[in-house]
């Protein structure tokens, strides 16, 4: 039986990367989903179109600029007038940034922040109350060992995941027993992100994980998978780390 049959889930950031696994793999599991999305594109109307049609489950555009309240909050309004009860909310959309804070401009703290945190809050806070409805309400909150660990460059970036971490423990007290709230953080996962750090970091990474790779989107994707469906009905308020071991 499929894991996520009859279930709707709200994605964010799934045109690629880690959110177009996890919509791929909530798809191949039963799930209707609610992509959202900064840019509407011919390329991702055509291949969310081929994974419905797969998988004979409904997918639903949605596109909003995280960087922009205003559009956020429109977001959340079309999102509510498809009048589809939602049961996943997975808010993976996030804005990378790796540099030594004296190079670091203040505005682009303000932009990290707004994109991984500011609109997260927001997406959280307008559909709450339909995932409350939900008898399996969960939210995956997609961190990073950024936010954990510390190093060098991270200062802006980190501290944006580390504030996710933060909002997942205390949402998980402040909406039990209705819904479940936990995060993942993957470590380096190849993807355009890891592409932009170049090879040097990469290469030490690497090194200094366990299993000396970098993680897959699908791997993330898997671990969602298993916080979203009810065999994680017991799990809230957690952080799973999903980093091949790093030290």
């Amino acid at each position: 039986m499929k894991n996520l049959l009859g279930k709707t889930a709200v994605i964010t950031g799934c045109n690629k990367g880690i959110g177009l696994a996890i919509l791929k793999r909530f798809a191949q599991e039963g799930a209707a989903i609610i992509a959202c999305c900064r840019t509407q594109t011919e390329i991702f109307e055509t291949l969310i179109g081929e994974i419905a049609d797969k998988n004979a489950i409904n997918i639903y555009p949605i596109y909003f600029d995280l960087a922009d309240e205003a559009a956020v909050k429109a977001g959340i309004k079309e999102i509510k007038t498809l009048k589809i009860p939602i049961d996943i909310l997975v808010n993976n959309a996030g804005m990378p940034h790796l540099a030594l804070l004296p190079f670091t401009k203040i505005q682009d703290v303000h932009n990290i922040f707004q994109v991984n945190y500011f609109s997260q809050l927001l997406i959280i806070q307008g559909l709450q109350s339909l995932l409350s409805k939900s008898e399996t309400g969960t939210i995956i909150n997609i961190a990073s060992v950024a936010g954990i660990d510390g190093e060098v460059g991270n200062a802006v970036y980190g501290a944006s995941k580390a504030s996710m971490i933060l909002l997942t423990k205390v949402l998980s007290k402040e909406f039990a027993p209705k819904i479940r709230v936990n995060a993942l953080a993957p470590g380096l996962t190849q993807t355009d992100f890891a592409d932009r750090m170049g090879e040097k970091a990469k290469v030490s990474m690497i090194e200094t994980a366990s299993l000396h790779r970098l993680g897959n989107v699908e791997e993330i994707a898997n671990v969602a998978l298993f916080l979203a469906s009810d065999e994680a009905s017991f799990v809230t308020g957690q952080v799973i780390r999903v980093d091949g071991g790093m030290n």
